[in-house]
């Protein structure tokens, strides 16, 4: 803000001559009241009749930069000057001009010259901590605001100025103060209102910053960033549409605000409305698109929606735009590489995490996945102890070591373990990481009271974790699934009866978590001709692309009514070639995910000839299993919460029913419980529907070198054992309620 000499002390420097004195105070009343088409026309009728009247040039250039003209403010400025050069204000005014141009070399030059003239001048002294903060030397600048408040304590832009600088720096408490004077010092003044607002939200007093926000929209209703301020002291109180409506309200005054678009996004993001998000993320990327922040926020979001690729592309992007190099973007870049199966370079990313944060514990956890993902346990092993030498308070890192080695889990080991849970501040996250970790402990040495009482923690933080977020609603899945029912019948099947491809090519594996899914994969994979791809997300993807096929916008299950045979022959070509991809020689490729049993209606109209197995296993040992499982609320969010899991349960029994019911197509059922009773024969039987020879390899599947991504990824390492069948009599009394939810009636039969 240009800082404009009083009409008092330019009359005594006997700046305005008498004939122009009542021009000049008008022309100063109109551009105070806003009134700067008025007030310019006066000003240049003064400068004809005296074309070196430094006040009225002075507040010209003034008129001229709150338009944004700031090139010809500056012209202006220069001829007031020459004029009058030793009027420290007038350098100030020039000075606030180049640094609001960028130049902020002649901008100190201008501040400096104004502290020679007058070494208490406290509007230079705050130009200058202006200029010092946009060249990154913020103590100084904040000595410099100190300095202006000491000289006069009742100007209210150097409260202001001090007070942004140190909130900046984090001393917000600080920062408040100086800005609360601000406000009482400048009540009418929108901005005094809407930075005071922010430094409010800093210190997590949200309602008293709306009140300070709301004040400075209705001082000044036609700023965009005022609206914009607002919004996010109601996002803050997660009142979520009036957030937006804010946020709109500055894109109409401003379309171009890139940050606010980016806040409409994350408040959707926030209520779990991911695809709705996109398009705003996307926009503000589009308007900032050098800034490293911006490309973070959108590559988030797409690891949020399973989108990989598109993850890893934008944190390429941003990598490439940050002047530094960020621990964190490398971490998340390795992640979203490790999950489309690049796990050379995601480990490579994982070093680099390492090589610019040499303590960070995170990027050798990362690096002990991929080496179990792989099979390699003793260097998973190594790299978990390597992170917690690193930071011995790190607790993923010792729930990692815990859930790898289980019941071989040194008593030193656990020890420490437990030392981390004793923690009382420790975060609620890694808190329940080392809950199920102790769990799976507890469980594999036969201490069943305590893994259940650890499990039960673990699961009652994840249900508090994810409150406010994406929570799981069994009603809406029970809708889900209804819709299924009702548009995948005999009406579809029958219309889009021999749309499909002809190829056998894939397998698909499916059935609840925990059922058996890996287990199966594993042994078919063992087999020569067949490539066991991992869990992948095709079928979804295939699902959720209906509505584009159809070219009708909404939920795939409403677009099924329009999908002909040309729609489901493109969407079959597209699912295959992306299959295809995982292995271009395999005979067979195994397409594996538990959910899939949900988009068996499209799977089998797609690929009629394909081999459907459908995991099945007791109820109650899936209930256990899962229970105890760390699989995050993002990943299985009802396996925390024995009502939920419960509603789970019984709709997958009804939707299963009604595909054998429904569909034209073989499923081939195998019970978890058989394939321990009578591995070979299950095996044989498997690979006979697949249309392959027997291989005695299937019997030795422990020993397949793969990759494999799931809760199983140690069971399938070993040969198979029997302990895990009938594991829910150990909980029979201390996981009762878990039962109790459970469609008992299916237990053993669904």
């Amino acid at each position: 803000m240009l800082r404009l000499t009083t009409r008092t002390s330019l009359e005594e420097k006997g700046e305005i001559v008498e004939s122009s004195k009542d021009q000049f105070h008008q022309a100063a009343q109109m551009q105070r009241a806003g009134e700067l088409d008025e007030a310019a026309r006066i000003l240049a009728r003064i400068l004809e009749r005296e074309p070196s009247n430094a006040a009225a040039l002075h507040l010209l250039a003034v008129i001229h930069n709150e338009r944004g003209e700031i090139e010809h403010g500056v012209e202006l400025l220069k001829q007031a000057l020459a004029a009058r050069p030793s009027i420290a204000a007038y350098h100030v005014a020039l000075a606030e001009a180049y640094r609001r141009l960028g130049d902020l070399g002649r901008a100190e030059g201008c501040c400096r010259i104004a502290l020679k003239l007058n070494g208490d001048f406290p509007e230079a002294l705050g130009a200058l901590g202006l200029v010092l903060q946009a060249t990154d030397r913020p103590l100084e600048a904040i000595n410099h605001f100190r300095r202006a408040v000491e000289l006069r304590p009742d100007l209210a832009p150097a409260h202001r100025d001090l007070g942004m600088a140190l909130r900046e720096q984090g001393q917000h408490e600080n920062a408040v103060v100086h800005l609360r004077r601000a406000v009482e010092l400048a009540p009418d003044q929108a901005g005094m209102h809407t930075c005071l607002g922010l430094a409010l939200l800093d210190s997590n007093l949200p309602e008293e910053a709306l009140t300070h926000n709301r004040t400075a929209v209705n001082l000044q209703p036609n700023v965009a960033i005022f609206h914009h301020n607002l919004g996010n002291a109601l996002r803050r109180l997660e009142r979520w549409s009036e957030a937006r409506a804010a946020y709109l309200e500055a894109l109409r005054l401003d379309p171009e605000l890139s940050r606010t678009h980016l806040q409409i996004g994350m408040t959707l993001r926030i209520q779990g409305e991911l695809d709705q998000a996109l398009p705003w993320y996307e926009q503000a990327v589009d308007l900032a698109s050098h800034d490293p922040l911006f490309w973070e926020q959108l590559a988030e979001l797409h690891g949020e929606r399973q989108d990989h690729l598109e993850a890893i592309r934008c944190w390429e992007r941003a990598i490439e735009l940050s002047p530094v190099e960020k621990a964190h973007s490398y971490l998340s870049l390795g992640w979203s590489l490790q999950e489309e199966g690049r796990l050379a370079e995601a480990a490579d990313s994982y070093r680099a995490a390492a090589r610019v944060q040499p303590d960070l514990a995170q990027a050798y956890v990362n690096l002990g996945g991929i080496h179990e993902e792989l099979g390699r346990m003793a260097e998973a092993e190594s790299a978990y102890r390597t992170g917690i030498r690193l930071q011995p308070h790190a607790g993923v890192a010792h729930a990692k070591l815990g859930t790898l080695l289980r019941g071989e889990l040194p008593e030193a080991d656990f020890l420490a373990l437990e030392e981390r849970l004793a923690d009382p501040d420790l975060n609620p996250s890694p808190r329940a990481r080392l809950l199920f970790a102790a769990s799976v402990v507890h469980d594999a040495t036969g201490n069943y009271s305590r893994a259940a009482a650890y499990s039960r923690q673990a699961n009652a933080l994840n249900l508090e974790i994810s409150r406010g977020r994406r929570e799981y609603q069994p009603a809406l899945h029970e809708r889900y699934v209804d819709d299924l029912i009702r548009e995948c019948g005999a009406s579809f099947l029958e219309r889009t009866r021999n749309a499909g491809l002809e190829t056998r090519r894939p397998i698909f594996v499916f059935g609840l978590p925990r059922s058996g899914t890996t287990l199966i994969e594993q042994i078919l994979s063992s087999h020569s001709q067949i490539h066991g791809a991992g869990e992948l997300r095709l079928a979804r993807l295939s699902f959720e692309a209906v509505p584009l096929v159809v070219d009708r916008p909404g939920s795939p299950q409403a677009a099924f009514a329009l999908l002909d045979s040309q729609g489901v022959r493109k969407l079959a070509e597209r699912h295959l070639d992306r299959l295809q991809a995982c292995d271009e020689q395999a005979e067979r490729i195994v397409d594996k995910m538990p959910d899939n049993y949900l988009y068996l209606g499209l799977l089998a109209t797609m690929f009629p000839n394909a081999v459907f197995i459908h995991c099945r296993r007791d109820l109650r040992d899936i209930a256990v299993s899962c229970w105890i499982t760390d699989f995050r609320y993002d990943n299985i969010p009802w396996a925390s919460d024995p009502d939920q899991m419960g509603s789970r349960f019984r709709q997958y029994v009804r939707l299963m029913d009604h595909w054998r019911t429904a569909l034209p197509v073989e499923i081939h059922d195998v019970q978890y419980e058989q394939v321990v009773n009578d591995l070979e024969g299950v095996s044989r039987r498997l690979l006979s529907a697949c249309g392959l020879k027997w291989e005695p390899a299937c019997l030795e599947f422990h020993r397949t070198q793969r990759r494999v991504r799931t809760a199983s990824i140690g069971q399938v390492r070993k040969p198979l054992y029997d302990r895990s069948v009938a594991r829910w009599k150990n909980y029979e009394y201390d996981l009762a309620d878990l039962f109790d939810a459970l469609p008992l009636e299916r237990a053993k039969t669904a």
